[in-house]
């Protein structure tokens, strides 16, 4: 019987990685925020009139917000998502992505749960706002309570991942 032999591959990843030489962590993400920063404030803007028109044509007070295009409201926080490292500790990526689950699901199930929506809007807003402010004990109190309203009023949307595909 012949004897196993184990061969130890080293990726280029690897050779790289524990070489010396290159940039620390530390020195990567200072460069990494250093190149951010002329981003930071037109993305900042991006993020207040995704909110603004969020709330304009889907809040509350939105003359015929059940004809707008439901979609949009996804591809609105999404967007929300995407910009989110500019407003790093405030929770509103956090937020963004809680209310995209909402969306998906009150869409995927036909349901406009204005009233879940409204408090997803008030909780953009507030984490605009001052969620940086906040302690994180606060911020994951708004975060829970989100997810508490979009299970009670539309169900859980991780299940549109655990949901088998239908065959068409």
């Amino acid at each position: 019987m012949s004897k196993a032999r184990k061969f130890r591959v080293r990726t280029r990843l690897a050779v790289l990685a524990f070489n010396p030489g290159g940039v620390s962590v530390n020195q990567a993400l200072r460069q990494a925020d250093t190149a951010l920063e002329p981003l930071r404030e037109a993305s900042l803007a991006a993020i207040d009139a995704s909110i603004a028109e969020i709330v304009v044509r889907f809040g509350v007070a939105a003359p015929g917000r059940a004809e707008e295009p439901f979609e949009d409201l996804y591809v609105l926080c999404s967007g929300i998502i995407d910009l989110g490292i500019f407003v790093v500790g405030s929770g509103l990526d956090d937020a963004a992505r809680y209310f995209c689950g909402l969306v998906d699901l009150s869409d995927e199930l036909n349901i406009r749960a204005w009233d879940a929506i409204d408090v997803h809007i008030e909780a953009l807003k507030l984490l605009r706002a001052s969620g940086v402010a906040m302690t994180v004990a606060q911020r994951t109190v708004i975060l829970d309570g989100l997810g508490k309203v979009t299970l009670r009023r539309v169900g859980d949307p991780r299940e549109l991942f655990d949901r088998p595909a239908a065959d068409n």
